[in-house]
């Protein structure tokens, strides 16, 4: 081989290289951000819906919290996922992204991620569609996003390379714990009606 064509393979291979970092890097930022925002999102209407709390039922900034958390979290999640499909490393296929425990080197904790996408995007597809719904069954399913929130939570604690940084473990953490909180509140005291 030419030391002219060596040098371009070499050029080849340092650019795919490249590509793999920066596709991991957005992956692992547009992971950690989805992940607050949704947290936002579950932590605010659990709130909104908490009879503690019923002072906050008609705040409107909370409200509006969490409907733009969750027009917030859907871009990024996209582009999450998009990224780790483009990411030679990952070996992530457009299937693994809808159909869980596929990927073979981490099946529970990939699937626990395609698990929380699944049930996410039935919870905005019904709530886009709430108008023509039965209420009750509405909530039903938009009570999912609890069971969504903890696949994410296992999935982003094990899947997640920075949960080791002790900010990003001490915020989802927090969101647990306030989740968990609210969650018991809503059991010994009730809720409010939607």
């Amino acid at each position: 081989m030419s030391p002219e064509r060596a040098l371009c393979h070499d050029d080849n291979l340092l650019f795919a290289a490249l590509d793999d970092l920066l596709l991991w890097l957005t992956a692992r930022a547009t992971g950690l951000t989805a992940f607050a925002a949704i947290s936002l999102s579950v932590v605010s209407g659990e709130a909104l819906r908490t009879s503690v709390l019923d002072f906050l039922a008609s705040n409107r900034a909370l409200r509006r919290l969490h409907d733009f958390t969750t027009a917030l979290w859907l871009p990024l999640v996209a582009a999450h996922v998009l990224t780790l499909v483009l990411d030679r490393t990952a070996q992530i296929t457009a299937r693994d992204v809808v159909v869980p425990f596929q990927v073979a080197y981490a099946p529970l904790r990939i699937g626990l991620g395609t698990v929380a996408l699944d049930i996410l995007i039935v919870v905005v597809i019904t709530s886009w569609l709430r108008r023509h719904m039965n209420n009750r069954l509405w909530q039903w399913i938009h009570r999912t996003s609890y069971v969504a929130f903890v696949a994410i939570f296992l999935h982003a604690v094990t899947s997640g390379t920075d949960f080791s940084a002790p900010l990003v473990s001490a915020l989802a953490w927090s969101t647990a714990a306030a989740l968990a909180i609210l969650g018991l509140a809503r059991l010994l005291w009730g809720r409010l009606p939607a």
